[in-house]
């Protein structure tokens, strides 16, 4: 994997600066360029002989902000100066211009900070980060508030066991193993043991992983959990897992976890970096 250019949403919260610094690092170490965005959504008002001029005034005051607040983030996070970058502003919603952005700029890695604290009805709905996961084609690293570090150790894939298509779309997972000299873990969670068997498909699929990876250090862990989301969260606490991948496709276990209010909590309620790429 290549990374040449990465993108970060900045709405200038701490979160977002956190993840910026992270990004630098990244950008360092693969000198990169980092692209940063801020996009807000202006409600048009009723049609009337005012509409057009007030509409206007309004994106002109954001803008004019927005500038200011970018020219105070150079000042603050000092280490920007250390690497090529640029920022741009959209009068839109964030996940539009996240898209545009990325294809405009032909974005390798999307790496977006979330708050540590959400809202119930964020469990419900998702967030934008959970939106980008869901339609980005380039790999995306989310990095909780809590997360001021990155330098990933141990890495658990979680997996569904299920053909992969193309191993290479896997090469996000291999770089940051390479790049950070971590090891990983394969995980694979079942709510039935017993559809897991050693010369079964899902079996053959774990060899061509690890096949795959080659040289890099790695294990495979198949566990039974009565709930994915909570079988997740579990091992990554018992295994002092410092980032966690996964593959989001349909009918996988990435799916049963963002498609399900419930599960969505995985998401949003992490407190360790997780990086997502699609098959």
């Amino acid at each position: 994997m290549e990374i040449k250019n990465i993108l970060v949403p900045v709405d200038f919260s701490e979160s977002s600066k956190n993840a910026l610094r992270i990004a630098i690092g990244l950008a360092k170490m693969n000198n990169a360029c980092v692209h940063m965005i801020n996009a807000v959504h202006i409600h048009a008002p009723h049609p009337d002989v005012t509409g057009g001029s007030l509409i206007e005034s309004i994106i002109n005051d954001y803008e004019t902000q927005v500038q200011q607040s970018f020219d105070e983030l150079e000042k603050e996070i000092v280490e920007l100066n250390e690497v090529e970058h640029d920022s741009e502003k959209f009068v839109s919603y964030l996940t539009d211009a996240i898209y545009t952005c990325i294809k405009k700029q032909s974005i390798d890695l999307v790496v977006m900070g979330t708050r540590q604290q959400h809202e119930e009805i964020e469990h419900l709905l998702g967030t934008h980060a959970t939106d980008v996961i869901g339609f980005s084609e380039v790999p995306v690293l989310v990095i909780p508030g809590g997360s001021k570090l990155f330098s990933p150790k141990k890495i658990a894939f979680a997996t569904d066991l299920k053909k992969i298509q193309d191993p290479e779309r896997l090469e996000s997972l291999k770089y940051f193993a390479e790049a950070f000299g971590s090891e990983i873990t394969l995980f694979h969670i079942t709510t039935n043991m017993s559809t897991v068997v050693p010369t079964g498909e899902k079996m053959e699929e774990a060899e061509k992983l690890e096949n795959y990876l080659g040289n890099l250090k790695y294990n495979v862990d198949i566990i039974e959990e009565k709930k994915v989301s909570e079988g997740i969260f579990d091992f990554i606490k018992e295994h002092n897992i410092d980032m966690l991948a996964m593959m989001p496709r349909n009918h996988s276990i990435f799916e049963k976890i963002f498609k399900s209010s419930v599960s969505k909590k995985v998401a949003i309620d992490i407190e360790i970096p997780m990086l997502t790429f699609h098959e």
